[in-house]
């Protein structure tokens, strides 16, 4: 994506520019940083979240405006089904697997609550530019971390771990026996997420909002290096799926001249598709032993097994609430039926479908680098949604908060023409020194 955002500077509030800075950090370049009590992971970027939303939650209910635009009552809607699932589901057939369970109530339930009712109204407090800022660098130092474990792993014969930072305290020294991550001499590409396949779908969600505001092409360059030495078939799909929707996009524009195409804007799309294809090849070339077999393993890595789940599936959920596994879609329709399948794909193209209701996204460069971020995992979670490993569902969420509501300080011209429709209604308001525009959401 050539086209940048124009985000302007503006007035913050303290306070939410050292939360947003934390989040930022504790999210997007340590986000495994934590403990474990009773085996479940307690992360600092989650806690924040956690500790932080419902104080929020407070001030948005009584201080600010509760008039909702109508993309938001339409997003919100779109997410019923499957939590009406999930929670038949529980109560039918009880809980299987605990924590998992605990997962997806987050990842369904509070995050969405969070970043598309909680956090938007407090957009106008942050300064765009520095947000850009804290996102851009924490990416770049993420892919940068990457790359200097795995080249210096293989002369150290073992990682650089930083507890409660770079790994969870309780996966100190543990990480090649847990994580799955050998690839012969050099091993994949983990960064601070410990998991080559867990960086690079977190990374591609956020990667096309990346390439909008990043405006240096050598930092881009390292981003782009990381993500191909995960040495992940599913990575290298969603890089060339990444560059392959934009050029998609063009030639559909061009349906009516078919069969005749004219290329313009698209060959440098093309050229960048065609560049990227050849990295894979070069990256495969650290993946020692494999050759082509590996690229393009049938099985693709025994997951198309998966899809077997699809034919012992019901009509409604069957069995009790549990986790889902690297096919997601597989995973929704084994664990909710087919009528959860329908639900979570439902969820899952919603992005497009908000369009209908306000297709000025398409003119705001965040936005529309936001929906391309979710409709390219979409796309992945067919063959590794990684839903219950943190911070994947975080990344999606945040990026749609930032697909309906653009990022903050984007100047008004590229939000122009927002659908104005609106579902409204009355709270007794109390004055804590803090209120926001009726306007912000």
């Amino acid at each position: 994506m050539s086209e940048k955002a124009t985000i302007s500077e503006r007035r913050s509030h303290p306070l939410a520019m050292f939360l947003t800075w934390f989040l930022v950090v504790f999210l997007v370049l340590f986000p495994k940083g934590g403990i474990k009590l009773a085996g479940i992971p307690f992360t600092w970027g989650y806690v924040a979240i956690g500790v932080t939303a419902p104080i929020l939650l407070i001030v948005r209910l009584t201080q600010m405006s509760l008039t909702l635009p109508m993309r938001l009552v339409a997003a919100l809607a779109m997410l019923i089904p499957f939590q009406s699932l999930f929670i038949y589901s529980g109560v039918a057939n009880g809980v299987t697997e605990l924590q998992y369970s605990i997962g997806n109530v987050i990842s369904f339930f509070f995050f969405p609550l969070v970043f598309l009712c909680v956090y938007p109204p407090f957009l106008s407090y942050i300064d765009g530019r520095r947000l850009s800022q804290y996102f851009r660098w924490c990416i770049f130092l993420a892919a940068v971390w990457g790359l200097l474990l795995f080249f210096v792993k293989p002369v150290l014969g073992h990682f650089i771990e930083i507890p409660y930072l770079t790994v969870n305290a309780a996966d100190y020294g543990q990480l090649e026996a847990t994580k799955h991550i050998a690839r012969g001499y050099y091993g994949k590409l983990i960064s601070t997420y410990n998991n080559g396949n867990l960086y690079g779908v977190a990374t591609l969600i956020l990667l096309p909002l990346y390439q909008v505001l990043e405006r240096s092409w050598w930092r881009k360059a390292v981003v782009l290096a990381a993500l191909l030495l995960t040495l992940a078939r599913s990575v290298w799909a969603g890089l060339v799926i990444a560059e392959a929707l934009p050029l998609a996009v063009l030639l559909l524009r061009q349906a009516e001249t078919f069969p005749v195409v004219y290329l313009g804007k698209a060959l440098k799309s093309v050229l960048a598709l065609i560049l990227t294809i050849g990295l894979v090849f070069v990256a495969l070339l650290f993946n020692a032993g494999a050759g082509l077999n590996f690229l393009f393993d049938p099985t693709a890595g025994g997951r198309t097994s998966e899809l077997l789940g699809f034919q012992s599936a019901g009509l409604v959920p069957e069995r009790g609430l549990s986790g889902f596994y690297e096919v997601a879609y597989s995973a929704a329709a084994v664990n909710y039926g087919w009528l959860g399948f329908c639900a979570f794909s439902l969820i899952m193209v919603s992005p497009l479908l908000l369009l209908l209701v306000d297709p000025s996204a398409l003119r705001s460069p965040t936005r529309r680098a936001a929906l391309h971020g979710l409709v390219l995992y979409s796309i992945i979670a067919w063959v590794d949604g990684a839903i219950q490993l943190i911070p994947v569902m975080a990344f999606y969420w945040f990026t749609y908060m930032i697909f309906l509501f653009g990022w903050p300080g984007e100047k008004a011209s590229a939000l122009a023409k927002t659908d104005n429709r609106s579902v409204g209604m009355k709270w007794p308001r109390l004055r804590f020194g803090v209120s926001a525009p009726a306007s912000t959401l």
